[in-house]
């Protein structure tokens, strides 16, 4: 696993991490509580989950909640209830700038030194499709610029999906593969065309719940 875990600080109280649904911030999630356990450290993890209301079908809180109680489940360890926002997005923007008023909340409320995200690398260059709206995952030093624009943590800023892919495999985290969810077409099964479904069939060789 990354260093991030391997030396996360034992003086940390209060911890904040962004729980998308998808694969990147579920391991994240696991790493992070896996790294408590195995400790017996006890830090305050809030993780947070912000949504699109413009969405009506594909409703991302319902895979956050699945992958937040899957995850604690795993371990015994009390973590505070998941806390759910919603934002009403207008522009093709990043959503942290709807997402950070509530980070800055979170952080105040309860003295959160920082906030885990599971942002990786996109795929290689050899490996994109050609989108009619070039929508892709920002680069590494696009990452490093968002960590210093907001109260960030990037442990996976150096790996693309095939590295989650693997620690999902090293893990056996095959079951809480099949409840996250990468997609952002709004409907209930994967679309298979937008940028997140080919990057998770690049790297998890599978869509959406496990779907070929």
């Amino acid at each position: 696993m990354t260093g991030y875990f391997d030396n996360f600080p034992y003086d940390v109280k209060s911890i904040g991490l962004s729980l998308s649904g998808g694969t990147d911030s579920a391991l994240a999630f696991y790493m992070l509580l896996k790294t408590l356990s195995e400790r017996g450290q006890k830090t305050n993890v809030h993780a947070m989950h912000g949504y699109d209301i413009n969405r009506k079908i594909a409703r991302s809180y319902e895979a956050a909640d699945r992958v937040y109680n899957w995850i604690t489940s795993q371990f015994d360890i009390d973590v505070p209830p998941l806390f759910t926002f919603a934002y009403n997005k207008v522009n093709d923007g990043s959503k942290y700038q709807y997402h950070y008023p509530n980070v800055i909340y979170l952080k105040n409320k309860y003295n959160i030194v920082d906030v885990i995200t599971g942002d990786t690398l996109g795929m290689p260059n050899n490996s994109r499709p050609v989108f009619k709206n070039d929508c892709t995952d920002p680069d590494e030093q696009e990452l490093i610029q968002m960590s210093k624009d907001y109260p960030l943590r990037l442990p996976f800023v150096h790996f693309d999906k095939k590295f989650i892919a693997a620690q999902y495999e090293a893990f056996n985290l095959s079951e809480l593969s099949k409840l996250t969810v990468s997609c952002i077409g709004d409907d209930i099964l994967p679309c298979k065309k937008c940028w997140w479904c080919v990057e998770r069939k690049w790297a998890f060789n599978n869509f959406d719940g496990g779907v070929d």
